[in-house]
């Protein structure tokens, strides 16, 4: 796991993400999981601890590297990782941030 921003046309190296974005927000993950946020209470169900806390640090990493990415950048970085969700706004990502980062109970 890298964090560090990459070049143009590169996908980071964001393990956990992948295993995210391409396993539960891919192509059907509207009829699997209804949407985003149900994708990853389904992920946060089925994962064991450190696959949480590893996807946590990544998804912090990702965050920062983004910034203030437009909707467009954000859909771009999601495919990059395997991912088929199009967010329409920074805060529909900010929403499935805290979803991802909730404690387990």
């Amino acid at each position: 796991m890298s964090g560090k921003k990459t070049g143009a046309g590169k996908a980071p190296g964001y393990p956990a993400l992948r295993e995210f974005f391409s396993g539960y927000l891919h192509e059907d993950f509207r009829d699997e999981y209804g949407s985003a946020v149900g994708a990853a209470e389904a992920y946060r169900e089925d994962a064991p601890a450190d696959d949480l806390a590893a996807l946590g640090k990544e998804w912090k990493a990702w965050r920062a590297a983004l910034g203030d990415a437009s909707p467009a950048a954000w859909a771009r970085a999601i495919r990059q990782l395997g991912g088929a969700w199009s967010p329409q706004s920074a805060s529909e990502v900010e929403i499935l941030g805290k979803s991802l980062l909730a404690p387990k109970i």
